[in-house]
């Protein structure tokens, strides 16, 4: 009886095949692990910010007293990490020891007046830097997404957002609903500085009762109902890689992110 011999091996054209499969998805995988260093550095900045202010929001409710989040973020030519300082506002006056002292640095820069005894400081709950390599976008929000309009963020809107509108303005509405009118051109909405020259400082106030309010380095309050401040990784990512987190005087909290 006659046997058949089969081929058990691998035509050229299969190993071929095969070899440009794995060629593909090494190249994908090095990409990928080029990217991901940038986006894991920048949401874990983005994250920070989130828990500073969430964990100061719950101070001022359980203490029912008035807390607030400093702000001293270098511009990319500075090279210094974002700065902040959780503290107690138990006299009211943390803005006017900001007006009193407008190029302050540093949170003992700040000494409260009175009703304050002498030699009082503002009680600190919390301090420390951001990631390293995260920093502020100079350009603001729209640098990396251009003006991109909502579909939910009409005229017809505006006298419904109520609290947390702020002021509309042409070039706001990058934001959807109730973030349409957040300033987006701006660094750090709220702060003084604009990142490149001049260090971005600020102030957030929250209040026992769960209201926000939101000043530049001099103490001088916004006039929007909410705030944005927009950061970049350091060392590549490009703008795609940029991120935005928005708060309204509400206590509303959300972060948007230029990748689509």
């Amino acid at each position: 009886m006659k046997r058949t011999r089969r081929n058990t091996g691998f035509s050229l054209i299969e190993m071929a095949t095969v070899t440009g499969i794995v060629a593909v998805l090494a190249a994908l995988a090095y990409a990928a692990l080029e990217v991901l260093p940038q986006r894991t550095r920048l949401t874990g900045g983005a994250l920070e910010f989130a828990a500073v202010i969430s964990s100061a929001r719950s101070h001022a409710y359980g203490r029912n007293q008035r807390v607030a989040v400093l702000l001293n973020a270098d511009g990319p030519t500075m090279g210094n990490p974002i700065r902040y300082w959780v503290v107690v506002d138990p006299w009211s006056n943390l803005a006017a020891a900001m007006k009193a002292k407008s190029d302050w640095k540093e949170l003992k820069e700040l000494a409260p007046g009175a009703p304050a005894p002498a030699g009082s400081e503002f009680p600190l709950f919390d301090s420390g830097n951001f990631n390293p390599s995260v920093r502020v976008l100079t350009g603001g929000f729209i640098e990396a997404v251009g003006r991109v309009a909502h579909k939910g963020c009409t005229s017809l809107l505006a006298s419904r957002i109520g609290l947390a509108k702020g002021q509309p303005a042409a070039s706001t509405d990058i934001f959807p609903p109730p973030f349409c009118f957040v300033p987006s051109e701006k660094p750090c909405t709220f702060c003084s500085g604009d990142g490149s020259t001049k260090q971005i400082r600020g102030v957030i106030f929250f209040e026992p009762d769960g209201s926000v309010m939101f000043a530049d380095a001099e103490g001088n309050p916004s006039t929007d109902g909410a705030a944005s401040i927009a950061f970049l990784p350091v060392g590549g990512g490009g703008l795609q890689s940029a991120q935005a987190i928005v708060i309204t005087n509400t206590g509303l909290v959300r972060t948007f992110s230029a990748a689509r």
